[in-house]
């Protein structure tokens, strides 16, 4: 099922699947992460005064351009979650092929 999706948008070869995951992590990365920090900061400890999802964005894109590791990491986060996910696949298959 997964595979006949990504071949309809013509991404059935291992380069262009790579890159649209790529693609498609940062997108989660650079436009809804922010939203979802922020959110998930006002139901738990709250709203304070001045606080706005404006600023929680420009917060990480000024932190970008900055070169803070906390704003790079809210924006690579969902492919390193990606990737690590597929390196312990790799070594859960490689476990078992050895036993």
């Amino acid at each position: 099922m997964n595979s006949k999706i990504l071949e309809r948008f013509g991404l059935s070869g291992g380069w262009s699947r790579e890159l649209a995951v790529a693609a498609l992590t940062l997108a989660l990365g650079f436009g809804i992460l922010p939203a979802l920090i922020f959110f998930a900061g006002s139901a738990t400890l709250g709203r304070y005064e001045g606080a706005s999802i404006r600023g929680v964005y420009e917060g990480v894109f000024s932190g970008l351009k900055a070169g803070s590791i906390a704003s790079w990491i809210v924006v690579l986060g969902p492919y390193g979650l990606y990737l690590l996910f597929k390196a312990l696949r790799l070594w859960w298959a490689a476990s078992a092929r050895l036993t």
